[in-house]
This record gives structure tokens, sequence and C-alpha cells, in this order.
């Protein structure tokens, strides 16, 4: 961001006292205060003249937020030599104690040197009776005074938007509130705000700040993007943020974690709003074609947002779920509206590479992935959820080479939540053998699925099946650590016996003695197949 110029300032002086005056935009009246009062005004009331004035009086700063907290220059560090410094209407006595903070506090704040001694001013008014600069709980205590006021400039911002989107407030004519409210978006309060948090999130720790300072500097600036993204959410921003930020490395505390994540769902909702789900829905009952809509994105843009959304691990980011399943429906709903075919982009974002049916089929297989990245999907033994799932992805992968191709492909991201679920229901095998085969029955279409789904079977690591729990079996409790002492059945292969003395996991408890474990043996999954069905043809023979 770009220097200000210099502030000009006026020299005069009487009888034996010299006044320097600066410029009238570097005075604040105290922002807690008016906080207060706004804080303390009821929503389903109108706002007493006073305070309409308030708001009038400081909409400048209202517009321009903490961008008015201006960098050190030249001028303000020589009306600092002066006795007195008129700022506007406001006369302020330089005292030099005060000063010499000042410009320590100008120096690591990276702050105006008139503004740093009103700060400290105030903050020694409230909190300390004796001024040393050089003691570090009194630059503590100045530092938070001046991210206090920034903070409560904001929340005055928030609490304006609030008032202003109160039902009885909208529906006021000359509600001051209102048209203050107006002024600053009209004015771009959003773009300014904007640019803040885009300073914030590419800031770097100030050279200049002793390093005592990190914690304090890295938490204030935290509250503070929160604190913007509440105003712009409140403000309905319908543009995504650009660009790719990690301001996480900040997260030094509890709170700081707390503050991160409700940044990233906060960011995550005005995304999901602006995605206008229902105005697609209704472009497509209207057979309206994309380039005829009123999307508010441009194809291009969808075309990176489905990069950026691709590089998502919904496994390691727990709030991106929602985000996921959303733009999973959002692209099916681009691919449902006609003339679709006339764009390269829209189809190449369709993953459209065997037809119309493979499209279909890759979009619906891209919402069914989202879903079970978005919620917990059980493999509880009542759970029909389980059932219905499997049933969908077998209808989806069923006689579809390239979809199948792209299962088995490790760098695909889009069928990633469901080779999970495949794992975990090899997990459970031999137990749940109905369910593993019926879906890699489906996931076997062409010469190079059919090998990934042998090779699958036949490199299992384990095997599962029901264990009756007793004092004598358990091992490690806290790992859940079992060992039998007599030889195991496999469940629907009764001539395959787990060994006595073998060790296995505990996975879950089937009644209140039964378990199923599964157990450190490590047997061809395909051998055990092959003995299942060799069981079940010598019982049918007997039929």
């Amino acid at each position: 961001m770009a220097t200000p110029a210099a502030t000009p300032t006026t020299v005069y002086q009487t009888s034996n006292t010299t006044t320097k005056t600066v410029d009238a935009s570097l005075w604040w009246d105290p922002f807690s205060s008016l906080l207060a009062d706004l804080e303390n005004a009821s929503l389903a009331s109108e706002f007493p003249p006073s305070l309409e004035n308030k708001l009038k009086d400081n909409h400048t700063w209202f517009l321009d937020t903490v961008l008015l907290f201006k960098p050190p220059n030249q001028k303000s560090n020589e009306a600092l030599d002066a006795q007195k410094i008129k700022i506007g209407s406001h006369e302020l006595n330089v005292q030099p104690e005060l000063k010499d903070m000042a410009l320590k506090i100008s120096s690591v704040l990276c702050l105006d040197e008139v503004q740093s001694y009103i700060i400290v001013r105030r903050s020694m008014k409230h909190n300390a009776p004796e001024i040393d600069s050089t003691h570090q709980e009194n630059l503590d205590l100045v530092m938070l005074e001046y991210y206090i006021e920034r903070q409560c400039l904001l929340k005055c911002i928030r609490q304006i938007l609030m008032h202003a989107l109160y039902p009885g407030t909208r529906s006021e004519e000359g509600s001051g509130v209102l048209e203050e409210a107006q002024r600053l978006i009209s004015g771009g309060l959003e773009s300014k705000l904007l640019s803040v948090f885009q300073d914030h999130l590419s800031a770097n720790y100030p050279e200049q700040m002793d390093v005592d300072f990190y914690t304090l500097w890295a938490e204030e600036i935290l509250i503070e993007e929160n604190l913007i993204l509440e105003v712009l959410f409140l403000a309905y921003y319908e543009t995504p943020l650009p660009g790719s930020y990690n301001f996480g490395k900040l997260a030094i505390s509890p709170e700081a974690v707390r503050s991160i994540y409700h940044a990233k769902v906060q960011l995550l909702l005005i995304l999901i709003e602006a995605l206008d789900l229902e105005n697609l829905f209704q472009m497509v009952h209207d057979e309206i074609p994309f380039r005829q809509g009123s999307v508010a994105f441009s194809v291009t843009d969808v075309q990176e947002m489905d990069s950026m959304i691709s590089c998502f691990n919904a496994f390691e980011t727990k709030e991106a779920g929602p985000l996921i399943l959303t733009w999973a429906v959002f692209l099916c709903l681009i691919s449902s509206l006609p003339e679709k075919e006339e764009n390269n982009l829209l189809k190449e974002i369709d993953h459209d590479s065997d037809g119309p049916i493979a499209g279909y089929q890759s979009v619906l297989r891209t919402f069914v992935s989202a879903f079970i990245a978005s919620y917990e999907i059980s493999l509880q033994f009542e759970d029909k959820n389980l059932k219905v799932i499997l049933e969908i992805l077998c209808k989806i992968y069923r006689g579809e080479e390239s979809l199948c191709i792209q299962f088995w492909d490790r760098e695909s991201f889009v069928d990633g939540p469901i080779r999970c679920l495949l794992c975990n229901l090899e997990g459970e095998f031999p137990f749940r053998t109905i369910e593993l085969v019926q879906l890699l029955s489906a996931l076997c279409e062409g010469a190079w699925p059919a090998e990934c789904v042998f090779n699958f079977l036949d490199k299992s690591v384990g095997l599962s099946s029901p264990f009756e729990i007793s004092s004598y079996s358990v091992v490690d409790a806290s790992s859940k650590i079992v060992e039998t002492r007599l030889p195991v059945h496999l469940t629907g292969v009764e001539d395959f016996v787990i060994p006595s003395g073998s060790r296995g996991h505990l996975l879950k408890m089937i009644d209140n003695n039964t378990a199923l474990v599964r157990w450190e043996y490590t047997e061809s999954g395909v051998l055990v197949l092959l003995l299942r069905l060799a069981q079940e043809v010598y019982l049918k023979s007997f039929d």
C-alpha cells in the first residue's frame, strides 16, 4: 500500500508557547464509548439525535476504517517538538515523557507519530500513573489500547449494519442508521475492507517490533480479520475472495485457532451463498442456457473454482465438507443446462469423456462422493444409509470403464471419499463379504480396473470375524488389542480358522459380549472368496 503524502503542518507561537497544527483527520474520538452507545441502543427503536450526529461525524472513519490510522511521516514527527499540537478543534500539550513513548510506539506499530501520541496519552490516563518508555508492560498496554481502538471501530461498523438490517429499521423512512449504512455501502466499504483484509493476510511480522510482542500482534490481527469477515458477511459480499491465503500460520493459541476456524466457516458461507443454487434451479426449469442466464460467474470463473475445490482434502479440512457438497450440486445443475455442448470449458468441468451417459454418471458420482465426505457414513449393522449408498455407487460405476479407471487412479480427488468407504468395507472382510463384493464387482469394468480389483483383494492385510470378549482375551485395553487362546472360525468360511495365539484389533462391539475383530493374520482375499464360493457350491449340491 502506498504511503500517504506527508501531512502539512502550521507553526505559530503565542507568548512563549509553540503550537503546531496538523491534519484534522489524525484525530478520532474514542470508539470504545461510541461502541457502547451503539450496543446499548435498542434495535426496535430509533437512534437518539445525539447518536445519529455521532454517526455523521464519524462517517469518514467508518468508510475508510483502519486505513485512517496512518503510517509515520516527518511532519507529524516534527510536530511533537512543539509544546502544543492543534488537531482540528483539539489541542494537546506535548509532555516529553509521553513524546518519547509515542516515538517508540510509532516505530513499533508503524503508526503516525501524532496518532501514536494520542494513543499513549489515552492509555497512560487509563492505566499507568508512571511513564517509562523502556518498560515493556507500559508498551504492552499502549499497543493493546491501539488494537482495541481499531477493533472497536470495526465493531461500530458491524453494529451499524446490524441495526440497518433489522426488519423494523428497513421499513422506516429517514432512519439515520439506515442512511449511514447505505452511504457506507455505496461509498465502497466492501472494497476498502477487502483491501485491509488482504493486507493482513499477506502481512509479515513488523521488523521494528520486539519478538516479545509477536503473540499480541498475531492474535490482534486475527481478531481484526474475523471482524472484517463479519462486516462483509452482513453486507453480503457476492463475489468469493480471490487467491489462496494461509493465515493459519498465526494460530499460536487456542483462541487463535478458534478465530481461524470461525473465519473459514464465514468464508465458506459467503461462497456457498454466492453460488445462488436457487437461480440455477430456475434456469434448469426454464431451460435457459448458461450464456443467457444471470449466473454471477463466468465460465472461466467456474473452471478456476472447480480446479481450486478439487485440491481440497475433505478429511483434513473438515469445514470444507458442506462446500464440496454444494459445489457438486452446482456442477450437476450446470451440466443440466441446455446447449452445454457448445461450450468446451463446461464440458471439461463436467468430466464428460464418454458421452452424455458417462457425463451424467460422473456428476452423480461427484455428488455422492461429496455426500460421503461431508457426512459420516456409518458401517453399523443397522444403518440403512450404507445400503442405499452402495446401491447408488454400483449403478454409477457398473459398465463405465472411464469412471472405473478414474476410481483406481490415486490422483483422482473426486473418488477419494469412495475409496475410503471401500477400504472401510475391506477392513471388515470377510464379515462383510456381500457388500465388499457388490462394490468391487461394479469397479472392475475394463482390463486395468479388473487387475486393480484382483490386486486389492489379493493384498489383503488382515481378516475380520466376530469374537467373544472376555477378561482373558484383552491384551491392551487402551489400544483395544485382543488375543485368542482358541482357533477362531471365519464367518461364511467354516473350514478356515485363525490360529490360537493370534492378536487382533477390536473394531466395534456387535453386542454386549461379542466384538468384530480385525486379526493380524494375512491371507489372500481372493483365496478366502474362493473357499467361500466352493463351500456354497458344495452346500447347494445337497439341496
